[in-house]
């Protein structure tokens, strides 16, 4: 999960000033098109939650409503309530929806109490490890730590094994790269970060790849090599 910039794309024109007792279930199909390229476009086609690559087909993703319809119909038109998500039904926007009246992973949740990632930066709340897996920072307030909680149990990003695994193996290559410049000139390796980093903001799990080359670039490692 990171940041993302909504401001980056005009709002779509069928979000703009909307009639007051227009729905989602009322758009057409070139209005909903017109919101998903919109969506596709600031999350690079990936999924707002996981950041798996999504294909390019209507069918390979959804659009999804960060507070959901049901509950918040005032918001079903609005922009700010709206992401792509991928399909997985053990995920995301998918897994998400099942989380109602069950118990444990399924329980019930506040949307407040949940990261929004085009408000909220992820970093603040989220650590990733090379190997994958993910960390709660520290230094949180209970508040915090509670509403990372509820992102990371609501999405299933930290539980899932294959994106556990899909995260490392994202990360593997950069791994690999660095500790073969470690072996020649230590020194180098800032240089390779910085020029690096940049083409990784749009790359499918990004977040634990830019948190692996940040720890790069820490004055304790330029200091230390």
């Amino acid at each position: 999960m990171q940041k993302i910039d909504r401001a980056s794309v005009p709002t779509p024109t069928c979000l703009v000033n909307p009639p007051a007792d227009k729905r989602y279930s009322h758009l057409r199909g070139d209005e909903k098109e017109e919101i998903r390229q919109s969506l596709i476009a600031i999350q690079a086609q990936r999924c707002a939650y996981c950041e798996r690559r999504t294909g390019a087909e209507r069918d390979d993703g959804h659009i999804e409503h960060f507070k959901k319809q049901a509950d918040n119909p005032s918001l079903d038109l609005t922009w700010e309530n709206m992401f792509w998500s991928c399909n997985d039904e053990k995920t995301c926007g998918k897994h998400k929806d099942k989380c109602e009246n069950g118990i444990g992973k399924y329980s019930k949740f506040d949307s407040a109490n949940l990261v929004d990632p085009s408000v909220d930066d992820p970093d603040d709340f989220f650590y990733f490890v090379t190997d994958g897996t993910i960390r709660i920072k520290d230094g949180l307030t209970e508040a915090q730590q509670k509403r990372a909680k509820e992102t990371l149990r609501v999405f299933q990003l930290a539980d899932s094994p294959m994106l556990r695994k899909a995260r490392e193996d994202a990360v593997a290559p950069h791994l690999a790269a660095v500790k073969v410049l470690i072996g020649i000139n230590p020194g180098a390796v800032p240089a390779y970060v910085k020029s690096v980093l940049p083409g990784m903001s749009q790359a499918p799990y990004s977040a634990a790849i830019r948190h692996f080359f940040r720890d790069y670039l820490s004055s304790e490692f330029v200091c230390g090599n």
